[in-house]
């Protein structure tokens, strides 16, 4: 990914965490996060961040045939932007956005073969989520389910076969940033059906994640084939997973 998609999506992200914190019941004694430079607030740099993403087009993020992660992650965070916020138009643009992948642009969206793309499918759960219209949810909850459904496809392999068969995606890869991507789908899914299934599919996942990647420092290797700690990276992934 280039450099200004990962800042993109990565600031998108960011921002959404910080509007989605409940304030504490010290709310009076906190002000950390009541004093902003003049033109920083969360509100104001993420309205900028989520109108500069509505003006991008689809190839300028992805950098590819198909929508994939860095434009997924920025599409979901400024849907929860505009709904934290209140902002009709921004929502009705997001949905404009989306309008022509039923249709001229069906081709762009990703076959959900692979963590990258199937996070995709949180982008239409969240557009249901706030317009309640069917063929958001019809898309999204295929795509969830074929996350955890039996391996198929040219990207299969052989641990494919072993983490289904352990009750867990087939897509598993033991990525830090699936920590959120994966389980950024499955629990949209969840609080648009309200199905149990896909509230435990996120939890095991990210437990086993957890039980695979943290280390006794309390630190996490980015992946166990790469003892590298992804820390500053990791932050950001799992602090906007309970905003999910």
């Amino acid at each position: 990914m280039n450099k200004i998609a990962r800042m993109v999506s990565f600031i998108g992200i960011v921002i959404v965490s910080l509007c989605c914190v409940q304030q504490p019941p010290y709310k009076s004694t906190l002000t950390i996060f009541s004093t902003w430079p003049e033109r920083c607030s969360p509100q104001e740099v993420g309205k900028r961040v989520a109108d500069h993403f509505v003006a991008t087009p689809h190839s300028a993020i992805s950098k590819s045939t198909t929508i994939i992660y860095p434009e997924t992650c920025t599409w979901y965070g400024a849907l929860q932007f505009a709904e934290v916020t209140k902002d009709k138009k921004l929502l009705q643009q997001l949905v404009d956005r989306f309008e022509p992948l039923f249709d001229s642009r069906k081709s762009m969206v990703p076959v959900p073969d692979h963590v990258d793309f199937s996070v995709f499918g949180s982008v239409p759960l969240e557009l249901y989520n706030q317009t309640k219209e069917k063929k958001y949810l019809d898309l999204g909850v295929q795509i969830a389910d074929k996350q955890w459904g039996p391996p198929e496809g040219p990207r299969v392999t052989s641990q494919s076969h072993l983490f289904y068969e352990r009750g867990l995606s087939w897509q598993t890869r033991l990525w830090i940033d699936d920590m959120f991507m994966i389980t950024a789908l499955q629990t949209q899914a969840y609080r648009s059906t309200g199905n149990q299934k896909y509230l435990d599919r996120a939890a095991n996942e990210m437990v086993m994640y957890l039980d695979s990647l943290q280390q006794p420092n309390g630190l996490f290797y980015h992946a166990p084939d790469v003892p590298y700690f992804w820390d500053v990276v990791m932050d950001g992934w799992l602090a906007v997973y309970p905003s999910c």
